[in-house]
């Protein structure tokens, strides 16, 4: 019976995670709002370090591709599993580290009609319960990476089970993004 129950989890997550990595892929097929050009791309950063990295498959492709391996071997670790009787299922779950990891895993930020993809996550605006600016300031996590960095801002987007975070490094974005991100919040 436990072993059923175990079984029935470990698919349940496996099904939830292809099911986001199947929506991102489908987001990254259609054209973003934001970005839109590079002047985009370079001042809104999902990592402080670089700018982000444009929303299409082509240029994620060894993220996209780590993401469906850590997919392909949690499969075959349960296909495994389930037919060696010597196999423990309780390990089976550190497996996941990776997965719970993988939001981070592209250096991507895009707003489309429906909804933002923020790293490996794609989030339909009506999962989006607030956002707000923080300053980058001297006492900020994000202070010191670069100039641009130290006098930007930090967005955070607050959801139903999790926040996204990313910098903005230009007023003219951030003024972009607030009027968007307004308008989306008021049409959910």
């Amino acid at each position: 019976m436990m072993k059923l129950i175990f079984e029935a989890v470990f698919l349940f997550i496996v099904i939830y995670f292809s099911y986001h990595y199947i929506i991102l892929i489908t987001k990254m097929k259609k054209t973003a709002l934001i970005p839109s050009d590079k002047n985009d791309l370079s001042a809104v950063r999902k990592f402080p370090q670089k700018a982000s990295d444009s929303p299409v498959i082509s240029k994620n492709k060894l993220g996209l591709t780590m993401y469906a391996v850590m997919l392909v071997f949690l499969i075959a670790m349960f296909i495994f599993g389930k037919y060696n009787m010597k196999f423990s299922w309780t390990y089976l779950y550190l497996l996941f580290i990776p997965l719970i990891n993988a939001k981070d895993l592209l250096n991507v930020f895009a707003v489309y009609d429906d909804g933002f993809i923020s790293g490996s996550r794609f989030v339909p605006w009506k999962s989006l319960k607030s956002f707000h600016f923080k300053k980058i300031d001297l006492n900020h996590k994000f202070y010191g990476y670069s100039s641009e960095v130290n006098e930007g801002y930090e967005l955070i987007l607050k959801t139903n089970m999790s926040s996204h975070s990313l910098v903005v490094t230009k007023v003219e974005m951030k003024e972009k993004l607030v009027r968007v991100l307004e308008e989306k919040a008021k049409t959910t």
